[in-house]
């Protein structure tokens, strides 16, 4: 299964993309796509929070979509795991990791900036009240670690924000419930497809952000890396959707193709590696 992964390998991975030390990094991920990593999740958080240091602040995806089809869900921060992968458990689950409240599409982070990035989420994951306005603020990293742009959740504050018409706003009767066992009313909205909904195409964009040299390109393991600014892809993405409202959608049967690596066919839980006969099993 190739090389095994250290925390050292992967540090060195990290820093030979570009990723500083101090900097505030929100990371897409899929574990098996780098391979086998000596230690698990643990190794690959320890590795970012070496690389990272003290001042610099680690942020995953922590997503509860299983909420979605519950009558009366309820939404436990404490205990509800996160369905976005091994590295974002882990995340969730560090001694001083912080996590913001939303239903559907919470936020863990681990560091300097921890508190404020998940202090405050409103009914909308992707509104100004949010951890996903709050790295655009920041001047944050997004990373996509072993998949492909079409996982890169901060594009749909880009949607949200011009208010494509091919979505529509869902309501959620939630509640939350505290760390002394009450509970309380929980708002929760999300910008949901209409029915005859094509598909997003992120990928269109991020070749975008390529062409334009704004994007640091690399490898940790097996997975192939991406690692760019927020504000880049939120400046590009708003000044492009301008010229062509159909910036984020399909356009035809298939993904704009990637430059690099492969993409595996798994629809919703797609892989960018550069040999996918070394994606690690999933355990």
């Amino acid at each position: 299964m190739g090389i095994p992964q250290t925390q050292e390998r992967i540090s060195e991975s990290l820093r030979a993309l570009g990723l500083p030390g101090g900097a505030i990094v929100f990371v897409h991920s899929s574990m098996s796509s780098i391979g086998y990593v000596e230690g698990g999740a643990g190794t690959l958080v320890d590795a970012f929070l070496k690389v990272l240091g003290p001042a610099g602040t680690l942020s995953v995806p922590t997503f509860t979509f299983s909420h979605s089809g519950e009558t009366d869900p309820v939404f436990d921060p404490a205990h509800d795991p996160s369905e976005m992968g091994r590295l974002t458990e882990e995340t969730r689950t560090r001694s001083g990791s912080h996590r913001s409240c939303h239903l559907l599409h919470s936020v863990a982070a681990l560091g300097a900036q921890a508190e404020q990035i998940t202090a405050s989420h409103g009914p909308s994951a992707w509104a100004k009240d949010g951890p996903f306005w709050q790295l655009h603020e920041l001047d944050a990293y997004i990373l996509l670690l072993g998949v492909p742009y079409l996982r890169c959740t901060f594009f749909h504050l880009l949607e949200l924000l011009v208010e494509v018409p091919y979505r529509q706003w869902r309501e959620f009767e939630a509640r939350v419930r505290d760390p002394d066992g009450s509970q309380r009313p929980l708002p929760a909205l999300a910008f949901s497809p209409k029915p005859d909904f094509v598909g997003n195409d992120f990928n269109r964009l991020g070749t975008m952000l390529e062409d334009r040299g704004l994007v640091m390109a690399g490898s940790v393991g097996n997975a192939e890396a991406r690692l760019f600014r927020a504000r880049d892809a939120f400046d590009v993405g708003l000044a492009q959707y301008r010229l062509d409202p159909d910036l984020f959608l399909m356009q035809g049967q298939e993904y704009t193709p990637l430059r690099s690596g492969v993409l595996t066919e798994e629809l919703h839980n797609e892989k960018w590696v550069l040999d996918p006969a070394q994606i690690y099993p999933s355990r």
